[in-house]
């Protein structure tokens, strides 16, 4: 991934979690906050951005507001840092620290990532509330790519006396912001080739864990011209965004003749494209493992193709470089593409052409709609991107330029289809043994690719078990196959088990409540579904239909749904089909209440008499 993390975790004041919802009237203020943000740009394309920060501390859970937490990296350096406390009654300094008594970590540890992302952190400790805590730091980058935002409340059940940020620029370098629910004074002033812009905020709101992040206040910053270690640039729109990254990776997507040769040969006597891109897309897979690199401009710029074959690893950058030169090998073109990615990740803001991406897959243009190939996963299938980057405005780069488009939504029906098929034998107490066979279409099979590679045959039961629709279902046997169709992904699953009490009895009768489960948030994610559940139970004998079966039909726009139930025999068959697609913009409240509706509509009961003794003929004897 890039170091888009500067921007997002240069200071912890910066850095919350975004799941979030509406403000209540009264939360708890742990804190008190005062504070000053200098960001100074420097006409060599360097910047320094200074902090202080004055808070008292009212309790211990407020002392988390005073850890200081500093970026550092080969582009970044952490100039300077000071902290006191002091008692906020008698004005007697407590503790004292700078620079060398921060602590040194590092925000990756794993042996797949190779980075230099570090930070230098100081956490405060106090004995007696309330504490007033006085925090200073610098920080100095070589770089104005990347620039820091402000979000003038940066802790949750935190009071903000007052928020000043200041900008400095050279006029002739440019900048560019946009500024998100702010509501204070904005000055602007010029002298010297030097503008500088000022906002101030003034006694906001405490913020508690359920504030909806879309109304929290943020100022996104972004240079015109800029330079990364030594490469310069202009972002003035998103073509030249695109343009600048086009060339920092020119003339490394050489292949060695020997590998060039071995492409070639792999898709030797293949006329369709797509099948081409499907054997070279598997070959990657197959051979090249994902490696995070995040090495100064490598945040950025691929490492060489010929070395990516070489080691045969590489991170994103490095795989989706070396699979756009197989294909170019072949004769396919194919575009290196800037992404946003993670899952339920927020869009970029496409008004802002900026860097705002940490992911990199590939567009393949075709006559019809474009392949897109995620190159670090070895599990989905060719033109499948999942949930990673479904659904995201991406920056396609091209020689001289490039453009915003988006990925696929994967909302459509073909993409969220569950069907089943199940038979199940009763036994005179209601106990039931159950063979079924599903297929999970798109985005429902995406997760059983992950189920499939990732867990071991107990896991893989206990999930079965788990998500059944089927209350009590004791999985014994089951498969999971992957077998893709193209670009949509399939899988199928079978399995044989054993429920207790499938059907309950009273003194007369027998009753079968609903047992193809509820519709939940999750089979929804997609804004679609397409759900055919069908069952065929053998019933014993002697239970007779009480009454007539139960039929649902529904038929409103968007919305369709039928359950029929017949007896052929001693076999009951009961189908369920359900058809959903739900506007592009619904309220989660909606959501709740159109998903309660379709399950009480589906919620019936089948009734069947069972014999007793008074309808049992009792054999005479003479």
């Amino acid at each position: 991934m890039f170091k888009v993390i500067l921007g997002l975790l240069l200071f912890a004041d910066f850095a919350r979690s975004s799941d979030t919802t509406a403000i209540q009237k009264e939360v708890p203020a742990y804190s008190v906050l005062s504070q000053t943000s200098n960001l100074t740009i420097h006409p060599d394309y360097t910047y320094t951005f200074d902090i202080e920060r004055k808070l008292v501390v009212n309790s211990s859970a407020g002392l988390e507001h005073a850890t200081t937490r500093l970026f550092y990296d080969k582009l970044n350096e952490v100039r300077a840092f000071e902290l006191e406390v002091k008692d906020v009654f008698t004005g007697k300094t407590l503790s004292k620290a700078k620079l060398k008594d921060m602590a040194d970590g590092a925000y990756y540890s794993s042996s797949s990532v190779f980075d230099d992302n570090r930070y230098k952190y100081y956490e405060v400790t106090a004995g007696k509330f309330p504490v007033e805590v006085t925090i200073k730091s610098s920080v100095f980058s070589k770089t104005n790519f990347f620039l820091p935002a402000w979000t003038p409340v940066p802790q949750y059940n935190q009071k903000v006396k007052e928020s000043l940020f200041a900008v400095n620029y050279p006029s002739e370098l440019g900048l560019k912001y946009k500024e998100i629910n702010l509501t204070g004074d904005k000055t602007t002033t010029e002298a010297n080739g030097v503008t500088t812009i000022t906002w101030t905020m003034t006694d906001l709101a405490v913020q508690g864990k359920d504030f909806e992040s879309d109304d929290d206040h943020k100022l996104l910053l972004a240079p015109v011209k800029f330079s990364l270690d030594q490469y310069q640039g202009e972002m003035t729109d998103w073509s030249q965004l695109a343009a600048w990254q086009y060339e920092l990776n020119k003339g490394r997507d050489v292949l060695p003749e020997d590998f060039k040769a071995k492409v070639l040969q792999m898709v030797d006597g293949v006329e369709e494209p797509y099948e081409k891109v499907k054997i070279l897309y598997s070959y990657l897979q197959k051979n090249f493992r994902y490696v995070s690199i995040q090495l100064g401009i490598g945040g950025w710029q691929t490492m060489t193709a010929e070395d990516v074959v070489k080691y045969a690893y590489g991170d994103c950058k490095a795989l989706t470089n070396l699979m756009k030169a197989m294909l170019e090998a072949v004769g396919i073109p194919a575009n290196y593409t800037l992404v946003y990615a993670g899952q339920n990740a927020d869009d970029i803001e496409v008004d802002l052409p900026a860097n705002q991406f940490n992911h990199v897959i590939l567009q393949v243009p075709t006559d019809a709609d474009p392949i897109w190939l995620e190159c670090t996963s070895n599990l989905l299938p060719a033109g499948f991107l999942g949930d990673f980057t479904r659904d995201r405005h991406v920056l396609v780069t091209k020689e001289g330029g490039g453009y915003l488009t988006k990925t696929p939504s994967y909302d459509t029906e073909v993409w969220n289809l569950i069907q089943s098929q199940s038979k199940v034998i009763l036994d005179p107490q209601g106990n039931a043994t159950i063979s079924s066979k599903q297929q999970l279409f798109g985005n429902f099979s995406e997760v059983m690719l992950s189920v499939k590679n990732s867990l071991d045959e107990r896991q893989q039961r206990d999930f079965l078990n788990r998500n059944s629709s089927i209350s009590g279902l004791i999985v014994r046997d089951y498969t999971i196959d992957i077998v893709n169709q193209d670009s949509l992904p399939k899988s199928e699953i079978s399995y044989e088990g054993v429920v207790q009490k499938f059907s309950q009895a009273t003194a007369k009768r027998v009753v079968l409540k609903s047992f193809m489960g509820k519709l939940t948030p999750d089979l929804l994610a997609n804004k679609s579904l397409k759900q055919v559940d069908e069952y065929e139970i053998e019933l014993p004998e002697a239970w007779q239909p009480d009454g007539n079966f139960p039929e649902v039909k529904l038929n409103e726009e968007k919305l369709t749904g039928l359950l029929t139930v017949a007896l052929e025999g001693r076999v009951l068959k009961v189908r369920r089909e359900i058809s959903v697609q739900l506007p592009e913009k619904l309220e989660k409240e909606q959501e709740t209440e159109l998903l309660k509706k379709i399950n009480t509509a589906f919620d019936r009961t089948i009734l069947f008499t069972k014999p007793t003794l008074s309808t049992t003929q009792i054999p005479s004897y003479e």
